[in-house]
Formats: C-alpha cells, structure tokens, sequence
C-alpha cells in the first residue's frame, strides 16, 4: 500500500519555531521564578511607557481636532455668521483670515443687506440666508463679587432653543436664565473666584468705557465658549442672555437644512459678511481661496517621532543593566548548554526570549498605568484648571500601541548587546566560574571618539542654522554622541581601574572590580549617563528659556513699583483711591503739557538749542510740509510730543513729587519758586544718548533723557501759540510770534529721576510743577499714575489696592513691576521631579543587580574575615562610583545637545530677517551639578545600608 510521504519535521522553519517556543517556554518559567529582578526590569522598562503614555494622554486631549473643535463651536448649526462689515471679505476658511485684495489692496464696498437696519440684524440675516437664526454674543466685563473685582468674559444666548447650542453652551445644574438679570456661572468662574449662587455686579465694556453696574443672580452653572473663527475657542467666566453692549462681538448661529457651501461664503462675503462653515470646514478642498504665504505642517509627526526615538534610547539604556546582569547570571547555564551542544543562535534566543517576555510584560504595565495616570492628571488639571483642558478625554490607542511596541523593541535591543558575546563564551572559564571581561578592542573605543566629536560637531553645526531644515541633523548628531559615549564606557571603566591605586581601597577595589568585569558595568554606567544627559539638556534649555524671556521682558516702571492703567480723566480720583489704600503709598500723576482737544492756538513750549531755529526744533509727525522728526543735533525738550523717547516736558502737583521721589527741601523749594527739574547730567554722561526711533526703552536704569542747554543754572525756552495749514500740518513759529522763557533748572539725582520713568515713553526729560505749568500758560492732562510705598509694596497690599482702585474703576488695574517671573513653577517642579526619580530609580536599580551580582565577592572577602563594616563600605564604594562615573559621563554627553538647543532658543531676528547668535549661553551648573553629586551619594547610601547581616560562606572556585 502507497503512503503519503510526510513533511520533513526537520525543517528549519519548524526548527525555528520549536526554538522559539522553548526560549520563551523557559522565559516565563525564568520570570516566575525571579520575581523580584523581573519586577524590577518591569520597573526600569515600563517607567519610560508610563510617563510618555500619561503625557500622551493629556496631550491628545487639550489638541482638539476638527471633529472635537466644531461643536463647540457651532452647536448644533450649520456655521455661524458675523456682523456685517461696510467693505467686502474675502476670507479663508477661517472668517479672521482674509485674503489680499488685487491693485492696492482696498476693498470696494459691500452690498447693502435687503432691510438691514439698526436693531433688525436677526431678520434681515435670516432673510438673506433662508434660515432661522440664534444670536450668541461675548463681551469682556469686570465682575464683582463682594469686595472682590475681576476680568471676565460674559457670552450672551438666545436660549429659545437651548438644544441648538449645546455643546457650545450647555446647562450642568440649576436652571437656564431668564433674563439679562440673572446668568450661569461657569467652571473657570468658579475656579477664578466667582461663586455658584448668590448676586454678583456686572460691568460690560462699552465703546465709551463701561456701562454701569448692574446686579446679576446666579441661577446655575454650565458652559459656555466664544469663538470668532476656526482657530480661537475661548471659555467663558458667565452665561447669559443676549447681552446689550456696542462693544460685544456679535454672530448668528444657522440653522437650516442644507449645509453652508463655499459659494453660499463667497456670496455673504460680497455684503460684508463673514462665515464659518460646517461644511467648508470638514471639506477644504472645496474652498478657491489660499492663503498668500504658505503655513508649516504640522508638528505631531515630528514630536511624536522624536519622542519614540528618544523611548528608543533612555528604554534600551535603562534596561541594558538589568539583561545584562540576567545574561551573567544564566552565564553558567548558557555554558552547559553550550557543552551539550547547544548552538550560539539557541543561547541568543534564550536571552533574547526573556527580553520579548518581559518587554511585553513591561510595555502593558507601562501602558495600563500610563492611561491610568494620563486620566486622572486629565480629571485633576479639569478640576484645578478648567481653562486648560475644555474638550473631550481623548485616549490615544494607537499613539499607546506605538509606545508600547518601541518599548519591547528597547527591551529587545537592550538585550541583544549582551548577547553578542555569546559565539566567543569560553565554556570552560565559565563553568570554573572565572569568566572575566575579554581584553578591550581599540578599535571600539576608537570608533566612540569619532562618533562622539562628529555628533558633537553635527549638532553644533545644526544649531547655527534654520531650526525647522537642521532638526534631522540635530537630532542625528545628538544619537551620535550617545552611542559614541557608550562606546566609550568601557574604556573609561578600564582607564580608571589602571589608575585607581591612587584611591582609597573601598574605591580602589571597586575600580578595579568594575573594569575586571566591564560587561557587567558598562550597562550600568549607561542608564545612570541617559538620565544625567536628559537633566543637562532639560536645565541648559530651561535656564536659555528663562534667559530669552527675562531679556525680551520690559519693565514698566522701576522694580518694585506699581503703574495704575486707567482712563485719563479718572487718574486723579484714582490717586486718592491708592492713597487711602495705606498710610505708606505714595501716588503721583504725571501731567502731559498738551490739551488733546484742539491745536490751533494752543501754547507750547521747547528748550532752546545752539545753532538751531525754532523751525527746527518745533517739527512734529503731522505730515504736510513739516519734516517727520527732528534731527539728533536739534532734538529737544518741549511740551508736545516728539519721536524722541525722553524729550517731554510733563507736570506734576509738588506735594505728591515731594513724597514720591523723596525731593529736599532745597529741590522743594526751587520747584515752587518756578524752577524745571531735571536728572543731574554728571550721573547719566556715560549712558547712551536717546534716539528718533520710537522705540521704547528697554532698562529703566538705563535711561538718559534729553539735557537742557543751560548757563549760569537758567534753561531758555521759547514759548508760542500752534499754527497749522489747511492740511492739518502744524506751521513753523514766525520770528515775532516766539516769547523766550528763562527758567532756573535744579537737579535730582539719578534715584530720584528713575522713579519717574515709564519705559513706553521713556520717562520726562524735565519736570515742572502743575502751578508753574498753568503760571507759564500750559494746559495739564493727566497721563500717568505712579506709586511706590516706603519698605515696597507686597504681594498682599498690591490685591487690596488693586480691589479699591476696581471698584472705582472697573477696568482699571494696579499692578507692581517685579519683573520677569516664571508663571510655571509648579509644571517645572513636576518636570524636575520627575527626571530625578528616573534618575534615582535607574541608579538605584542597576546598582541594586549589580550588587546582587557582587555577592560571590562579598562571600569571598567575609570569608577572609572582612568585617560588616569593610563590606558596607565596598558596597557603598561600588554604588558611589559606578553612579558618579555615569553622571559625569551624562553631564559630557548632554553638553553639545544642550547647548545646541539653548543657541536656537537665544537667538534673536531683526526686523530685515538678520539672524544674531547669543554671545554667552548660560548653563546653570548648580542644578545640574547637584543631582550629579546627590544621585550617587544617595545610591552609595543605600547599598551601604543595604548589607546587615553576614553573607553564606560557600567555597569558591577561583
């Protein structure tokens, strides 16, 4: 009988698979067994998964997409209209995007809107639309609760249909208003101060200031989101109905059956009507209309590719320690496999096996707690922060399944350097237990140097460029420089053991140690280096960021002082205001010598100059005939404005001057008998002179105004009445119609001087008293409100005043210069806490293995008669070094990537395009060196601590 020939069970796919299955039959197994370093693998693998995970998660929530974005911003509707404008659009998608007009740009007038009127937008829109419509409407408003003032926003509803809104405004408890009279509060109200029931007092903001309070009743709280355009989406602090405001931005939701199509757009925007469209939103390639300039793609593919490259590297180093002990430890078994016959490819996949076990294990675990952590930060930054995180949670399953997949690969790759040793395992050496690292290739250490200066020379290189063309070779150099590092490990191990007889013996033997058994170090050594080098670029980057931000901040007044921004005509009540806020402050209103209300025939006055005629020190940005601004030689101090920051001549009362610079009783009495002060010119001769660029100043301290030209202590200046043209252009003075003024000067000191200074103008050039201005002809406008207070102003009298001066004056605010402060203290905390537990978890972990893998020497010095202490100090020692070696190899290689990235940060752009590099980077050695000094000495602690008893004494057989 003819029988069917079988398959040949000796293939080398079936040999492949059966290999495969016995490998990670024997994983499992080997993970069971060793729980406890298997939960610590799990630790060092799954720690990168879990905070790349949870700050995924939180990532993907606050970017809102289209489908995320659109319904609150339409509701239910097919797109939302805007007031009509008198010219035509031509927008984009977005109705804020507007697209360039042929010829000279102007847009010719828009068509009239059929029975457009006053008050009868809703249904001439409505009309012209063949829809029905829901006006929603926003406002910036001051809220008062109690004593307590705020800047919110208001957004006013048609609440007919409340169903059409939704999600935009929604309803959460509480019921819907009924009237202007009462509102719901919103989550970010309440977390700014407002509370959930009772009467508050509302302001909205007018086109003439703001209207009068009136009471509001909370009856609830909900939702409710202004949004202009595709790309603005703004929370509000209330809810209401529509509010009656000529300063509220007003739009009507469209409801109709058919979508809003993009020639329905095209159409409106020849009435001077912007829309939002639904449909033209989820279907861009049916808009004609592009942008004039192109805009840059997007930038999740890059971040997220950078992050997985860098999951890559900090996973396969912080693993590296711990297969590479777990290798050593299957040493022996891997031997006797391999006298049996066993193949180098079987002995690989054994190794291999257990990384694909625990890197499986590790990545679900990461994950799991990861999207656990992402949603719980989501949960909490929702509660604290309402502002921040307004769509829905968003769990990015597949950015997760990438995580997790780069992460076994880590675990993998991890592995696979131990292995490679595996083709040259001495069977014999093994098996007498006296397998020692082989001797060290120059060709390794060789390669590492190359690599490590061509990385550093390519990331250099790349930060001198275009940051958007050079982020490949940035990012290219940067892996450069860390594998040429590890590269060098084991030459740096060797190195140091060479020349450790000059180090005390704890440390001379475990030197010695680590360079006997190099392949157990290295790895060690390389997930300690990954997390120093992630706190260098982090802390360089942060200290060039903080840099760039404090150098492009401008102080408004002098530290410590406060500047009260409020109408002009209300800076005087307002001074009383600050005055009455405690016995030590001290206001001052600084007077413009100028009636804003006319020209013609108005006095003015300006100093005198050598050598330049009254035509040339009089011109002013008018236009017509007159020069633009003075030249440098003629600019002078004068009454009326001028392009030159610091050439004013203002006013101010003499009692508030007195108390506020602190005048003596000599300067008091010169400005009262008529005299013009100024800052004393020896004090301000080596400070830059001023110049006609509009610019304002950057450092108060810095500031030199303009000098009087004076003889014998008399300042001369010519006084006349304005005359201009029929253009509007002011005439030069005729000789007759000018009167010389001769006024004594007195000095202040520059102290005295920089409290006067509001870096937008540049502070006055020369100050006269208000009754000297009036005495002199000079009309007074209040333009500035200044206060200091004796010993300064602190954070607690700053919001006292603030309250009283917005209770006066609703949209008035009272603010202390401090300078530049960081307002992300608690993010940066979080951030610094958490690269130090990856530091100290990395440490701590693989000196934990490594220690594990010391016992035999611990037995073996035991049985010599070393006592517990000696054999602390030689684990400490161990731990000291090994952690020390890695943190200072770290702070190297984070070096030229740091740096890299803080020359991007620091450098600034002219007006013309002209790049200009930071001459200095700063580096803030303090927080890098002190993690680099505490991690280590902590790690040395513990594994000081960790050894109690005495250890089994065995024999050994070297």
């Amino acid at each position: 009988m003819e029988t069917t020939p079988s398959r040949e069970p000796g293939s080398r796919l079936e040999q492949w698979r059966a290999g495969w299955r016995v490998s990670l039959r024997m994983a499992r197994r080997d993970v069971r067994r060793h729980r406890g370093r298997s939960l610590l693998i799990v630790v060092m693998v799954g720690l990168p998964v879990l905070l790349l995970t949870a700050a995924t998660t939180l990532w993907f929530t606050d970017d809102l997409d289209d489908s995320e974005r659109l319904p609150l911003q339409l509701g239910q509707s097919q797109g939302f209209v805007l007031e009509p404008q008198p010219v035509q659009q031509r927008q984009l998608i977005d109705p804020m995007s507007q697209q360039g007009w042929p010829g000279d740009g102007t847009p010719p007038p828009a068509r009239p809107v059929p029975g457009l009127t006053p008050g009868s937008e809703l249904h001439a829109l409505a009309e012209l639309l063949g829809a029905r419509l829901t006006e929603i409407s926003s406002v910036p408003a001051t809220i008062r609760s109690g004593e307590h003032f705020l800047s919110g926003l208001v957004v006013g509803a048609d609440l007919a249909d409340p169903s059409v809104l939704a999600p935009r405004v929604t309803l959460q408890s509480g019921r819907w208003p009924s009237g202007p009279g009462e509102a719901l509060v919103t989550p970010q109200g309440i977390e700014h101060g407002l509370p959930s029931a009772g009467t508050l007092g509302l302001r909205a903001l007018g086109s003439n200031g703001e209207q009068p309070e009136r009471a509001v009743t909370i009856v609830g709280v909900g939702l409710g989101f202004e949004s202009q355009g595709a790309a603005y989406l703004q929370p509000a602090d209330l809810v209401t109905t529509p509010v009656t405001s000529d300063y509220a931005a007003r739009q009507w939701l469209v409801q109709r059956a058919e979508p809003i199509t993009w020639s329905d757009v095209e159409r409106l925007n020849t009435y001077g009507i912007g829309v939002f469209s639904r449909y033209v939103a989820e279907h861009p390639e049916t808009v004609t209309r592009h942008a004039d300039h192109a805009v840059g793609g997007s930038t999740t593919v890059l971040v997220v590719s950078l992050s997985s490259l860098g999951l890559v590297l900090l996973t396969t180093l912080l693993a590296g320690p711990a297969f590479a002990v777990s290798a050593a430890r299957q040493r022996h078994t891997l031997a006797l496999a391999a006298s049996n016959g066993a193949t180098t490819r079987q002995l690989r996949r054994t190794v291999l096996g257990q990384a694909l076990v625990l890197g499986v294990l590790s990545a679900l675990v990461g994950a799991g707690l990861g999207v656990a952590s992402g949603l719980a930060a989501v949960l909490v930054t929702r509660h604290v922060r309402p502002d921040l995180l307004f769509g829905p949670t968003q769990v990015p399953w597949a950015a997760v399944a990438l995580v997790a997949a780069t992460a076994v690969l880590s675990s993998v790759v991890a592995a696979v350097i131990p292995t490679r040793g595996l083709g040259r395992l001495d069977v014999v050496s093994v098996l007498r237990g006296q397998s020692v690292s082989p001797r060290l290739r120059r060709r390794v250490p060789v390669a590492g140097a190359v690599l490590v200066v061509a990385g550093a020379a390519l990331v250099t290189w790349a930060s001198f460029g275009e940051p958007h063309s050079a982020i490949a070779s940035f990012v290219g150099g940067s892996v450069a420089v860390v594998i040429g590092a590890l590269l060098l490990v084991p030459l740096a191990l060797a190195l140091v053991a060479r020349s450790a007889h000059r180090l005390p013996l704890p440390l001379r033997i475990a030197a010695r140690e680590a360079g006997r058994q190099r392949g157990r170090a290295t790895p060690t050594v390389a997930a300690i280096m990954a997390g120093a080098s992630v706190l260098v670029v982090v802390c360089i980057a942060l200290e060039a960021e903080t840099t760039r931000a404090a150098r492009d901040h401008v102080d408004l007044v002098r530290q410590g002082e406060a500047l009260v921004q409020a109408p002009a005509q209300r800076l005087g009540d307002l001074a009383e205001t600050v005055r009455a806020g405690a016995p030590n402050l001290h206001p001052l209103v600084l007077d413009d010598l100028v009636d804003y209300s006319t020209e013609k025939g108005r006095l003015v006055l300006a100093a005198q100059r050598p050598g330049c005629s009254a035509a040339q020190i009089a011109p002013q940005l008018v236009g017509g005939n007159v020069p633009q601004s003075p030249s440098s030689a003629c600019a002078t101090v004068a009454s009326f404005g001028r392009d030159v920051p610091g050439s004013s001549l203002q006013g101010a009362d003499l009692g508030d001057l007195t108390a506020y610079a602190d005048l003596t009783p000599a300067q008091q009495g010169a400005l009262a008998s008529g005299a013009v002060a100024v800052v004393d010119p020896t004090e301000v001769a080596g400070l830059p002179l001023p110049s006609p660029d509009g610019h304002p100043v950057r450092d108060v301290d810095a500031v030199r105004p303009l000098s009087l030209d004076e003889s014998g202590g008399v300042a001369t200046f010519a006084r006349w009445r304005l005359a201009v043209d029929d253009s509007g252009a002011w005439l030069p003075p005729r000789a007759r119609d000018i009167e010389t003024v001769r006024l004594p000067v007195v000095h202040l000191s520059k102290e005295q001087w920089t409290r006067l200074v509001v870096s937008y103008s540049g502070g006055p050039a020369a100050l006269v008293t208000t009754d000297t201005a009036r005495r002199l002809g000079l009309p007074v406008s209040p333009t500035v409100l200044l206060a200091r207070a004796d010993g300064g102003i602190s954070p607690d009298l700053e919001a006292r005043v603030n309250d009283a001066v917005r209770a006066r004056q609703g949209e008035a605010t009272f603010v202390v210069e401090r300078g530049y402060q960081r307002d992300d203290g608690l993010a940066l905390l979080v951030l610094f806490g958490v690269i130090g537990l990856v530091i100290l978890v990395a440490t701590l972990i693989a000196t934990a293995l490594s220690q594990a893998e010391n016992a035999p020497l611990l037995r073996t010095l035991a049985a010599v008669g070393a006592t517990r202490r000696t054999r602390r100090a030689l684990a400490g020692s161990q731990a000291l070094y090994l952690g020390l070696l890695g943190a200072v190899l770290g702070v190297l290689v984070g070096l030229a990537p740091g740096l890299g990235v803080a020359r991007v940060v620091l450098t600034t752009f002219a007006d013309d395009g002209t790049r200009s590099l930071p001459a200095t980077i700063p580096v803030p050695w303090l927080q890098i060196v002190l993690p680099v000094l505490v991690v280590p000495v902590v790690a040395g602690a513990l594994a000081w601590v960790s050894i109690r008893r005495a250890p089994v004494v065995v024999r050994r057989a070297t």
